[in-house]
């Protein structure tokens, strides 16, 4: 298992590596001229040429490609061309792109293995393929026009407050929130999104290690679908205990549209796997015997088929990761959600490269953790993986 993780991991850095240079040799060459004539209209030679040495892009494409990859290894990713620092900037970001890509994707997964385990179970064709259908509607459905949908039936129309613009541009911030609830607050919005984030994980391990051992000793399984209630209970619950409850439902009064588009999007295709791997498998004998012994159906559901058809779902999941990451960025800057969709589409509009590379490290960087991460589960899921990563080499 050891040798699995290590494995693993390293294979990650060294994805990691390939994706970062791919993306600096095609900016670079793609990119017509420097963004330095985008920012210095009113300097003269002198000036543009003073701002060309500052940013390195009077060396050779190569002495760039290596100073980058120093300025990564040292996390010192310099300033973007309006003088704040990159780091600063994704440490903004970040927080807001982790509240709906990692709550979005966990409550997705256990949204369609649930709503996959009962249609697949019941043996009902018309709740089957109503579920199936709707799921598939909204899984292949255009992000912005998804989003836009909700903003204009739930925002527009009810009167919510909406994120803006200024100036036609849109703003890396969090627009719409009660100013008269954060006057007098030193934390900022990005660091309340970071404490909701980490209290959902916390959240989840909690409840996941409790219903374990309830499990064990009621020799049943907790269906998913309560267990994810318990989930944002307890993670509203620590909202409360730690005392910013108020600011975090701020937060989610403008979250829950961009998280509720990705989730729509996200949980019908692991419905659709779960259906077809719980289908091959309640064909295979040892459920019939598991029947025949009279266990109850709950225990041959959730025990029996539900594990074992669990492990393709999570392969399939390890394989979109990049593709739902795609979908979180699309609707960041459907929305003008502040996080690092929205950064990169300013960026984008000004020229401004060094941020746009910086966030596509980013990105790239969060899609090979959450990947690793997945890795671990499939592992622990299937022995083989365990085994056979344990096992000498031949000679």
């Amino acid at each position: 298992m050891i040798r699995y993780l290590v494995n693993q991991t390293l294979l990650s850095i060294f994805k990691l590596f390939i994706f970062i240079s791919i993306m600096f040799f095609f900016i670079q060459i793609m990119m017509p001229g420097d963004y330095i004539d985008q920012f210095s209209i009113y300097c003269n030679a002198e000036c543009r040429e003073e701002l060309r040495t500052q940013l390195g892009l009077n060396l050779p494409i190569w002495q760039r490609y290596f100073q980058w990859l120093r300025q990564i290894a040292t996390l010192d990713l310099g300033n973007s061309l309006n003088g704040e620092p990159i780091v600063d900037i994704l440490k903004t970001v970040l927080p807001a792109t982790l509240l709906v890509f990692f709550i979005g994707t966990i409550i997705a997964f256990m949204l369609g293995l649930w709503l996959g385990k009962r249609t697949s179970w019941t043996g009902s064709a018309l709740l089957s393929r109503s579920v199936t259908l709707i799921g598939l509607t909204l899984n292949t459905s255009f992000p912005p026009w998804l989003t836009w949908l909700f903003t204009y039936l739930f925002i527009k129309g009810a009167g919510f407050a909406v994120m803006g613009e200024v100036g036609g541009l849109r703003t890396v911030s969090f627009m719409g929130l009660d100013n008269l609830l954060w006057k007098n607050i030193i934390t900022t919005p990005s660091q309340i999104a970071w404490y909701m984030v980490v209290s959902f994980a916390f959240s989840a391990l909690l409840f996941y290690f409790l219903k374990n051992i309830i499990d064990g000793l009621l020799h049943k399984s907790t269906p998913g679908l309560i267990y994810l209630l318990l989930i944002l209970v307890g993670t509203y619950g620590l909202w409360r205990y730690f005392g910013f409850e108020p600011l975090a439902m701020d937060i989610m009064r403008l979250a829950w549209i961009p998280l509720a588009s990705y989730i729509l999007l996200t949980f019908g295709e692991t419905m659709i796997i779960m259906q077809t791997s719980m289908e091959e498998i309640m064909r295979s004998e040892y459920i019939s015997t598991a029947r025949a012994k009279g266990l109850p159906d709950s225990v041959v559901l959730e025990r029996h088929a539900a594990r074992n058809a669990l492990l393709p779902v999570v392969s399939r999941l390890v394989i979109s990761l990049p593709y739902l990451i795609t979908g979180v960025v699309i609707i960041e800057s459907s929305v003008d959600w502040p996080g690092m969709g929205t950064s990169m589409w300013n960026a984008l509009y000004w020229q401004n490269m060094p941020l746009v590379m910086s966030t596509l490290l980013l990105v790239g960087i969060v899609s090979l953790v959450a990947r690793l991460a997945l890795d671990i589960i499939s592992a622990y899921l299937d022995p083989r993986i365990r085994y056979s990563s344990n096992k000498a080499p031949a000679r």
